[in-house]
């Protein structure tokens, strides 16, 4: 049950991250297509902004540009390592899988040797009071 609900909170977590990136995307989109083609005019005659303005805006865009170049790099190489983590996570996990599955294969082979030899063991021991109830003394087995 708690596999399950690891795989749900991960993968919900995953969509989460990969959201942020296609919004970081739209964004840095946004933002050059504003450095390059400039702001729209409320009206057709109007400039947007006066000449003293427009240049420090453009130089706040750029810089918010290569601010979400720089996220979107730092999310993509998290993303990355946490697949690579969960991968060897997933191996570590299948190696403990295939290691529980040999302990019990030798635990059945063990418990069932052990069997055997009860019985055998039993026998001996019933038949050793046999002897020893008719009078004879029976060999003594040695292991």
């Amino acid at each position: 049950m708690w596999v399950t609900s690891e795989i749900v909170v991960v993968t919900f977590q995953r969509l989460r991250r990969i959201n942020a990136v296609q919004s970081l995307n739209s964004i840095n989109d946004q933002i050059a297509s504003f450095i390059v083609t400039g702001p729209k005019p409320v009206e057709p005659d109007q400039p947007v902004f006066a000449p003293p303005e427009k240049e420090p805006l453009q130089k706040s865009m750029t810089l918010m540009r290569h601010l979400l170049v720089d996220a979107q790099a730092k999310i993509l190489k998290m993303m990355d390592d946490n697949k690579q983590l969960a991968q060897r996570i997933d191996g570590a996990i299948q190696s403990a899988s295939q290691e529980v599955t040999n302990l019990r294969s030798e635990l059945s082979a063990t418990s069932r040797r052990l069997a055997e030899l009860g019985a055998t063991d039993s026998g001996s021991m019933l038949e050793t009071l046999q002897h020893n109830h008719n009078g004879r003394t029976a060999p003594r087995r040695v292991e």
